[in-house]
């Protein structure tokens, strides 16, 4: 590969890109000599996600499925492309005695690797669920290192957690990167954290835990206090720290610090949990009068999270107590959608299109911003080291 000095500008394509949230980490990254990524061009089959991606990034997104053949049309239209990403969803399973990428279930995440093959791009980034390791025993991760290597790539895998590179939540990722030359490190990889060599699962390393930076109180704090049902489009103070100037990102008003409405019983329910117990803890559970009490659920639902902590993982839930960790920790609602927002990284003036099931379900699909630039300046250090 040609190593170029000064603002070389590394054309991207962003597969299954949702609303862009990989896209807009891979934006803010700058490289050792103020190198940058652009995205050329984006796919995802979701409209509403597309028009988010476009409102915010610019960029219209193919709304089609991931193909060879419009893979081809894309690289006639913008050119050559310097690498590829996205996450393809994946079942991860594979019938018994077939090779895990020829099932049709595991068929988009094929339909990345043949992206990659015809696009010939310098490097790759690939992020997928935890579960990405173990499927199938292991055995889709091996074929999909394989293929990659076949192709020219030298590829790593980890398992990255977001809060180790400044996300105020606790996510972890699959993250498979490939690169022609050089030897790309994984964000945090040589600071003095606790991490485990996975072994017989072909995962290069696992951050099991590390130096967490920010708290969810240290990301909300200066969003007003809401009831149930209820929308405030106004700060409640200044800044209180580096990160909310940096989400706040020169916004007059947060949009969408709306919280969805809760049956009179459910709110009073709430009042009885404590910051990091669930109603179904036998401790709590014993203290809420029986009519209002919740009988069953899954572990970690009717779940108030720890202000003083990182937020747990936002996923597509995390507006509906019954299915997630998404209590506020001090009122009695579940996470507004511009607290899951800056939860996950996006920035005050990232604005989501769409009802708030919508809006919702593409904030808890979507990689943190600010961990896709981590792994993203560390790309471009791998990339232009020595130029």
């Amino acid at each position: 590969m040609t190593k170029q000095p000064g603002n070389k500008i590394l054309r991207v394509l962003d597969l299954f890109c949702g609303c862009g949230g990989l896209s807009l980490g891979l934006e803010w990254s700058i490289g050792p000599r103020g190198e940058k990524f652009q995205v050329a061009a984006a796919v995802d089959n979701w409209a509403i996600a597309c028009e988010t991606y476009e409102l915010n990034h610019g960029v219209k997104p193919h709304n089609n499925g991931v193909s060879n053949e419009l893979i081809t049309e894309i690289l006639s239209q913008t050119g050559p492309i310097d690498v590829v990403v996205g996450g393809p969803p994946c079942q991860g399973f594979s019938t018994s005695g077939k090779r895990s990428l020829s099932d049709p279930r595991n068929k988009l995440v094929l339909a990345f690797l043949e992206a990659v093959e015809l696009a010939q791009p310098k490097a790759f980034i690939m992020e997928n669920v935890v579960g990405f390791t173990t499927f199938q025993d292991g055995q889709l991760l091996r074929e999909v290192k394989e293929m990659a290597r076949l192709l020219g790539f030298k590829v790593r895998a980890g398992v990255v957690q977001a809060s180790i590179v400044g996300v105020p939540q606790r996510r972890r990722r699959f993250v498979l990167v490939g690169v022609r030359s050089g030897d790309f490190v994984f964000p945090g990889e040589k600071e003095d954290i606790e991490r485990q060599l996975s072994e017989g699962l072909d995962v290069d390393l696992t951050f099991r835990d590390g130096h967490e930076q920010w708290s969810f109180n240290d990301a909300t704090s200066d969003l007003p206090p809401l009831d149930a049902g209820q929308s405030i489009d106004a700060y409640a103070t200044g800044p209180k720290n580096e990160l909310q100037r940096f989400l706040r990102n020169k916004s007059n008003s947060p949009t969408d610090h709306t919280a969805v409405g809760h049956r009179p019983g459910f709110v009073k329910m709430m009042s009885y949990i404590p910051e990091g117990k669930s109603a179904l803890d036998p401790e709590v559970s014993a203290t809420i009068p029986e009519a209002i009490r919740p009988k069953s659920g899954y572990p970690n639902s009717y779940a108030r999270i720890q202000g003083n902590k990182p937020s747990p993982t936002i996923t597509r839930n995390f507006t509906t107590p019954s299915s997630a960790n998404c209590i506020h920790p001090s009122q009695n609602r579940a996470l507004s959608i511009r607290e899951g927002a800056r939860c996950q990284s996006f920035p005050d003036t990232f604005r989501f299109l769409g009802t708030i099931e919508e809006k919702r379900l593409q904030i808890g699909n979507a990689v943190p911003p600010l961990l896709g630039k981590a792994i993203g300046e560390n790309l471009l250090k791998t990339l232009f080291a020595g130029a």
